[in-house]
């Protein structure tokens, strides 16, 4: 049995302590939360026996018996001091999108993953599902071609969602849309592509808010690889699509990867991947593969490599959005 404390209990955890409870060889035995009579309300619906801890430093200092691990559903900018704090108990991690917020703080948490021998894990949706791990082994054994262009787009009520809550707040969120749901399709674009950025050139608007709400992005690949990606904050509907095209296929899905539409070189529909056998409720979840990675039993989908990545790429849109300019993206080292 693995104790695990989940850490925030605000919206997004109702969801974690769903995906929690459906797995067998896990114990939540501790939330943390600072508003006490959330906190309590939030243990009672879903682990009543769990202590209750209104600090994460007091969760450290004194945990409940043997912890082995951490949920954080928190604010973004308490990402990388949580999770450092946490590697350095020999705890493993699992962090809410994105990692961090500033490029230093990935690099640190990767030079402490590596340190420390723990996990980190970050729950981006897509890289579990079977039309993801499909086209990773197809990347991997040649069979998806080269990838020429990516071309993502996000459209939803975002603007008016998060009016008044931290996440419009630019010091703890370190950004807008783009960082926060937005951070799905561009993680989806840095897994399927799996490599560096070299540059990209970005447009925001904030539409009278402190972060932005639309924004445009181009980015070029080490590789060559070129992707546009559009992002759009305040509209009446939700939509998000990706296509990507390689020297031998098009392929249609999204940035949670829930379709997959491929296309041959003769214009042909190739059959989609048939889904997994399996009695397993909690399958195809980031908080299973977290799980089965800590086993032994399987390799994490997300781990701290992707964080990084996606870290250095906001740090260099905001700086082209800022200047008006191509930015270089910061080169990450090659065993990441």
């Amino acid at each position: 049995m693995l104790n695990f404390a989940l850490v925030g209990c605000g919206s997004m955890a109702h969801w974690h302590a769903q995906q929690l409870q459906k797995i067998p060889n896990v114990k939540v035995v501790a939330l943390v939360d600072t508003a006490a009579n959330h906190l309590r309300s939030f243990r009672e619906q879903y682990f009543p026996s769990a202590v209750e801890f209104t600090s994460f430093e007091r969760l450290l200092e004194h945990p409940p018996g043997r912890l082995d691990a951490v949920v954080l559903v928190t604010p973004h900018a308490l990402h990388y001091p949580q999770a450092r704090a946490a590697l350095e108990r020999d705890l493993h991690v699992l962090v809410e999108k994105p990692m961090v917020t500033e490029s230093k703080h990935a690099f640190d948490l990767w030079q402490t993953v590596k340190r420390t021998g723990k996990l980190l894990g970050i729950t981006f949706q897509a890289p579990y599902t079977p039309a993801y791990l499909r086209l990773a082994e197809q990347r991997d054994t040649g069979q998806l071609g080269r990838i020429q262009v990516f071309s993502g787009w996000l459209a939803q009520g975002w603007m008016k969602a998060t009016t008044r809550t931290w996440r419009q707040d630019q010091h703890q969120a370190g950004g807008g849309q783009m960082y926060d749901a937005a951070a799905h399709l561009f993680n989806a674009l840095l897994w399927l592509v799996n490599e560096p950025v070299d540059e990209v050139a970005c447009f925001y608007d904030n539409c009278h808010t402190p972060v932005d709400i639309n924004g445009v992005a181009i980015v070029r690949f080490r590789g060559g690889a070129i992707a546009s990606v559009a992002v759009g904050g305040n509209c009446p509907a939700f939509r998000t699509e990706i296509q990507i095209q390689t020297d031998s296929l098009l392929i249609v899905t999204d940035q949670y990867g829930g379709k997959l539409e491929v296309t041959d070189r003769d214009g042909r529909p190739v059959p989609p991947p048939p889904l997994p056998l399996t009695s397993d409720p909690a399958a195809g979840t980031p908080h299973a593969n977290f799980v089965k990675a800590i086993l032994g039993t399987e390799p994490l989908r997300v781990p701290v490599r992707y964080g990084v990545l996606l870290s250095v790429l906001m740090d260099g849109l905001y700086e082209s959005g800022a200047t008006g300019k191509i930015a270089k993206v910061a080169q990450v080292p090659r065993d990441i």
